[in-house]
């Protein structure tokens, strides 16, 4: 059971959808969120976004992102079930963000996603299925919140998954 454009679907499965993030870092809510999803579709494509942007919001490269997810992957044993990752910079035009995600993931069913701001919005607007959960603990879970514990020195390693708190320490020294 699952909410496309606020409607009840009690159907099958539908076969490919779209998560978009930006994975600063990725932790239990994005777990949650990927493990949800594939319990919807039978495919999933994910677009790590603002690929393009490196600062104090989005301290991880699109490379290093991509690595934490093939991690998190591997690990959950997923490689059959999630099917590409790919970038998916910022871009002036909401039309044009659409569109190079939607060129870049090929055909999908579904877009995955909680951002009401930008990403549910704009791809409802070019006439998508849009799937949400709700956040899972996000008052623990937000990467904002990680971001600041770990720029303060206090602990933010249970906040990820256990086989990634070792890689992300890595990256943030």
């Amino acid at each position: 059971m699952y909410s496309v454009n606020g409607q009840v679907n009690r159907e099958h499965k539908l076969k490919t959808g779209l998560l978009i993030g930006r994975f600063q870092p990725f932790h239990k809510g994005h777990d949650y969120l990927i493990k949800k999803a594939l319990g919807q579709v039978d495919k999933l494509i994910i677009a790590i976004g603002s690929s393009n942007v490196k600062d104090t919001d989005n301290p991880f490269t699109y490379p290093q992102r991509k690595k934490i997810l093939e991690i998190y992957i591997e690990n959950e044993d997923m490689e059959n079930k999630i099917v590409k990752i790919f970038p998916l910079p910022d871009n002036p035009s909401d039309d044009v963000w659409v569109r190079n995600a939607v060129k870049k993931a090929g055909r999908i069913d579904v877009i995955i996603s909680n951002n009401e701001l930008n990403v549910n919005r704009f791809f409802e607007k070019a006439g998508f299925k849009v799937l949400r959960f709700p956040f899972y603990k996000r008052n623990i879970y937000e990467g904002k919140k990680i971001r600041d514990l770990a720029r303060h020195g206090k602990r933010w390693d249970k906040r990820v998954p256990n086989v990634l708190a070792p890689v992300i320490q890595k990256l943030l020294v």
